[in-house]
């Protein structure tokens, strides 16, 4: 419609930000969990697309102080072709303060310092990357095509470049039979890289995904909405000497407002999910099912509910006789979030 390419996702924190379409879809595409790219083809675009893409949105007239890179994994172009693409891009938006993109873990690990130097020197800042976990054993089972010494070795070359690595973690991506080692080994990632972000992205087993019709076909066991809120808990009480933030912010996180500095708040979040978990059963689910409808962001929100909307969820609530039809409630909302 205006003339440039868009692709289909972005961060939720890139919100306000351009999105300059470098690659289309995903290289790798075989992520058990994910369904955004199936059936579509990877492709570089070039140069001079990315170029004119970049003017048609000069003269749109669009500004912002941020832009992201798209589609999933776009610092695997040739690094100079990347270079000349950022260099250009921050010289038709100088207003531009932030560059990111998404990057997959193998790739990082592949590319060299002298490179991933360039980069950095070029325009870009931060590097987003979708490790979901810091076990092999689950890395392999959802397919993710990359290993926790690639995540490790990686991210360490994303910040020794001065840029920031901000990872994503899916509590719950192992089931209930590895959800202590998804918790144990994911907090080991963490301690050895210190990311300046550690983003929660809960796992929804998707209808439609490898992952979704193994829960179908009972070959995995999902995690329910508390245990995966227990493994945020676990890896947290076990990561230590980090000074980046953790960030929930993402409608599937069930509590918004764990967050905050690894260094200084990391007690006072393991508070807040310790008092999500020792609330009265009844209204533990009261909660659930207001956040996961969508009406509230955070626990102390259940207060200024309007008192019809209140009593519905009461009743809402009470209707459920099984643990299992109630997770098949809330799992009705979560498939529906990206």
């Amino acid at each position: 419609m205006y003339g440039f390419e868009m692709g289909p996702i972005r961060p939720p924190s890139e919100a306000n930000s351009i999105l300059l379409r470098v690659t289309r879809n995903c290289p790798w595409n075989k992520c058990e969990f994910c369904g955004v790219y199936k059936g579509e083809k990877f492709s570089i675009r070039s140069v001079e697309e990315v170029k004119r893409d970049i003017d048609v949105m000069k003269a749109h007239g669009l500004t912002s102080n941020s832009a992201f890179l798209q589609d999933a994994n776009s610092i695997i172009m040739k690094p100079e072709q990347l270079a000349e693409i950022l260099v250009y891009f921050r010289e038709r938006f100088p207003e531009v303060e932030r560059v990111t993109t998404y990057a997959r873990a193998d790739t990082l690990s592949r590319i060299t310092p002298e490179n991933m130097k360039l980069l950095k020197e070029s325009g870009l800042d931060r590097v987003h990357s979708g490790y979901e976990t810091g076990s092999d054993t689950i890395l392999k089972m959802i397919r993710k095509g990359t290993t926790r010494d690639q995540q490790v070795r990686g991210g360490l070359k994303v910040k020794e470049a001065g840029m920031e690595l901000s990872m994503y973690f899916m509590p719950g991506v192992g089931g209930r039979d590895l959800s202590e080692e998804n918790s144990r080994e994911t907090a080991g990632v963490i301690n050895e890289v210190d990311p300046d972000f550690v983003r929660l992205r809960t796992f929804v087993a998707k209808p439609g995904t490898p992952m979704g019709e193994k829960v179908e076909a009972g070959d995995f066991v999902p995690c329910t909405d508390e245990e995966k809120v227990a493994e945020i808990r676990r890896m947290l009480e076990q990561v230590e000497g980090c000074s980046g933030m953790l960030v929930s912010d993402h409608i599937v996180n069930l509590l918004e407002d764990v967050r905050g500095s690894l260094k200084t708040q990391k007690e006072e979040m393991i508070r807040k999910i310790r008092d999500f978990e020792e609330m009265d059963p009844f209204e533990k689910r009261r909660y659930q099912a207001a956040r996961r409808m969508g009406f509230i962001r955070r626990p102390e929100d259940m207060n200024r509910l309007p008192e019809d909307l209140s009593a519905q969820i009461t009743g809402i609530v009470r209707k459920f006789e099984t643990a299992e039809q109630w997770e098949d409630f809330l799992n009705y909302f979560l498939e529906r979030y990206i």
